[in-house]
């Protein structure tokens, strides 16, 4: 079988930012820099001795500007983009602290989970979005 026609599979980490606001639970979002109208969660390229891992928290912190403690593995998610096929692998990142501004134009916000999930504008995501929250609660029900 010949593969040629096969485009190779570009490998992203993305970040599902949490923190714990009055007792809500609310996720991080940014603007996306293809369209600045849509907002997506923190994702770009691994880097070259890195793992997805270490490329979520690092994408978090250059896209929003902050920092956190990784908690797991929520999914992926496959698409393809002029003619490329993409595969990021999310976390989730329980927020820890704000380090600089992050990207000009990302202009991160947090959102409530019912709000995050209108927000998002891909059926994936939202998957995303609730693969984490369940582990979020999972996690802070066993604090």
């Amino acid at each position: 079988m010949d593969d040629s026609n096969t485009p190779p599979v570009i490998e992203q980490a993305g970040a599902v930012m949490y923190r714990r606001e009055t007792g809500e639970i609310q996720i991080l979002t940014v603007r996306a820099k293809r369209d600045p109208s849509v907002r997506i969660f923190p994702k770009g390229h691994i880097e070259d001795g890195e793992n997805d891992i270490e490329a979520s928290a690092r994408e978090c912190f250059e896209e929003a500007g902050m920092s956190g403690i990784v908690i797991g593995f929520c999914g992926e998610r496959k698409f393809t983009y002029e003619g490329k096929l993409y595969r990021v692998r999310y976390h989730v990142i329980r927020y820890e602290s704000t380090e600089h501004d992050g990207e000009p134009g990302r202009e991160p916000q947090w959102n409530s989970v019912s709000k995050t999930r209108e927000l998002l504008p891909f059926p994936g995501l939202k998957e995303i979005l609730d693969k984490s929250f369940e582990m979020i609660k999972s996690k802070e029900n066993h604090k």
